[in-house]
């Protein structure tokens, strides 16, 4: 049967600096809206648009949806924090795979599944850091 995944990736990160300099913040999301699934179907790309933010950072969101066990729905993937001299850097400072599962959604179960993941720089002038959080639903395509 045809699953539908919707929702919503809220990205926050922080852009560390020294003293007397302010840090630069983000705090943005980007939208999953009617992703058909079906399941016998190989994982689809969500497609997630990356987040730069103070000139020196990006997270790279690179995830991918499946139907499993006739009726919940995989998340698999990775994120990625960059720091650099621009945001278009490859200086990879933090990265964390991703797995979880997205129950069915119904009218007695409408919340929908959460997950986070916290990403942080340890490497010379550390203290950037990014929050990614996951906000799922997955229902029947006839609903």
């Amino acid at each position: 049967m045809t699953r539908v995944l919707a929702g919503i990736i809220s990205i926050k990160g922080t852009d560390d600096e020294t003293w007397p300099f302010k840090d630069e913040k983000v705090s943005t999301s980007r939208a999953i809206q009617g992703v058909y699934l079906d399941a016998n179907q190989p994982a689809v790309n969500l497609n997630v648009t990356s987040v730069k933010w103070g000139g020196e950072c990006r997270v790279e969101i690179e995830v991918g949806a499946r139907v499993v066990n006739d009726d919940q729905i995989q998340i698999e993937g990775n994120v990625q924090l960059f720091e650099g001299i621009t945001e278009n850097t490859e200086d990879l400072e933090d990265q964390k795979k991703v797995i979880f599962l997205v129950p069915r959604t119904t009218k007695k179960k409408p919340n929908p599944a959460h997950h986070t993941v916290q990403l942080v720089s340890k490497g010379f002038g550390g203290g950037d850091h990014a929050e990614i959080s996951f906000s799922f639903t997955n229902r029947i395509a006839e609903e």
